[in-house]
């Protein structure tokens, strides 16, 4: 029984024992865990007071932003009721004026209603007083004037008769004349019709006549050729190697033209004929040939476009984004224009610009007129920069005859100094040559007077 017991009381012992350890190690888990919990706690109540910060300068500078936009938006209310008010004192201003003006135009319709009326009455009270004095003067004037006038009548049948032979002479001259001008006339029209079936047969001949239509228009356009725009100039890339195409050919627009600035912008032009279409449409005699050949002639625009286009002279020249087509012939492009509307913009979408003679003008006009400003703005800096030079070798010449004048004075010092030596004070050399003098030293000259004015000897 006793053993029993002493076992009971040792298994208790054991499980107290037990029971304190597991409580124990429980007991420390729980208090790191919940360590671990208050220092996530701290680090989020940390984190949390660092957004609460931010939150706070955040709506300070909104609140801030919010005062200076509320400033902003009384500004333009102020504004705008100022703006209403002028507004609403100009409509009444405009309103009052078109009352006066409707006034004065009424008025001014009456005047000139009564001023036509008694106009009407005066011409008709004048044309009687005067018919009646006509009619009695008429009778006795009337044989006066006409019997001049019968003589010169005849004077002036003789005249004529006279001047009809004479003009039957010169009549026949002038027929011949007219019979030779018709001739010259016939030729010229032989030769236009020869020009114009050169131009229509041969496409180099055709392009020849489109680059000097160009050339002839760059001369007249006040830009200077080889330093504002070069003809027939090849590319050729930094390295000076020449740009070929993807044929393998040269590259060499017709223009190339040259913007004022350091920045490199240049232009390309391009002279593109479309004429042998052109000229089928004017000389088509039903409207079902003009519609065939002006359908051509867009086409073959169209397709100079697209061969410019694919040249992409833009990439290599310049900073130009497009690239100028020429059409030499006005009413060719005005056909084309007019045939298909969204031409330019077919156009331009293929970084090509159209244009004609009398657009190409107007184009190089501004561009003349930029390198005109060039040189002039040019021509300021230059002044400005001779201005500079001519301002700082004159502060240099102020400087040195500050410099003399300083050197001068101290010339001027010394020699004063040196003179006082000489002339003033006891034992001046002055008064000791005279002295030798005075006793007995023979000599030729005499000291000028001027030198002894101040002398004072022992």
């Amino acid at each position: 029984m006793a053993g029993i017991l002493i076992g009971i009381v040792v298994a208790l012992c054991v499980a107290a024992v037990v029971f304190f350890v597991v409580y124990d190690s429980r007991r420390k888990s729980w208090q790191q865990a919940q360590a671990a919990r208050d220092a996530v706690r701290e680090s989020e109540v940390a984190e949390l007071k660092v957004r609460n910060g931010v939150l706070e300068a955040q709506v300070n500078s909104c609140t801030s932003r919010l005062a200076e936009l509320q400033a902003q938006l009384d500004v333009a209310n102020r504004e705008r009721e100022r703006l209403n008010r002028e507004k609403g004192d100009l409509q009444a201003r405009n309103q009052v004026l078109a009352e006066n003006m409707e006034v004065q135009k009424q008025e001014v319709q009456r005047v000139r209603q009564e001023m036509n009326n008694e106009f009407k009455v005066l011409a008709n009270e004048i044309l009687q007083e005067k018919s009646k004095s006509f009619s009695e003067l008429n009778r006795e004037r009337l044989a006066e004037v006409l019997n001049p006038l019968k003589e010169r009548l005849e004077g002036f049948k003789k005249t004529v008769e006279e001047t009809y032979s004479s003009e039957a002479r010169e009549r026949f001259s002038l027929k011949e004349q007219i019979k030779e001008l018709v001739e010259r006339s016939e030729t010229i029209g032989v030769e236009a019709k020869q020009l114009t079936q050169a131009l229509r047969g041969d496409s180099k001949i055709q392009g020849d006549w489109g680059e000097m239509i160009l050339e002839s228009i760059l001369e007249k356009s006040g830009l200077e050729k080889d330093r504002e725009y070069f003809i027939q100039e090849t590319l050729r890339d930094d390295e000076g190697h020449t740009i070929q195409s993807a044929e393998g050919r040269k590259m060499r627009p017709d223009v190339i033209i040259r913007y004022p600035g350091g920045d490199n912008r240049q232009m390309v032009i391009d002279s593109k004929v479309s004429l042998t279409a052109y000229v089928n449409y004017v000389n088509a005699e039903t409207p079902e040939e003009a519609a065939a050949a002006l359908k051509q002639h867009l086409a073959s625009v169209r397709k100079h476009i697209d061969e410019l286009a694919n040249k992409s002279y833009q990439d290599y020249v310049g900073k130009g984004d497009h690239v100028m087509m020429f059409v030499p012939n006005e009413a060719a492009y005005l056909a084309a224009m007019q045939a298909d509307h969204s031409l330019w913009q077919y156009a331009y979408d293929r970084r090509v610009l159209l244009l004609s003679p009398t657009n190409l003008i107007a184009a190089l006009k501004l561009v003349a007129d930029l390198w005109q400003r060039d040189k002039q703005t040019r021509h300021a800096i230059d002044i400005a920069d001779e201005a500079g030079k001519l301002y700082d070798k004159f502060a240099g010449f102020v400087e040195d005859m500050e410099k003399i004048g300083k050197a001068l004075g101290t010339a001027n010092t010394t020699y004063g100094e040196a003179m006082k030596k000489l002339k003033n004070g006891t034992g001046n050399l002055i008064g000791r040559v005279e002295k030798l003098k005075g006793m007995g030293v023979k000599a030729k000259k005499n000291l000028p007077a001027t030198t002894g004015d101040d002398e004072s000897a022992d």
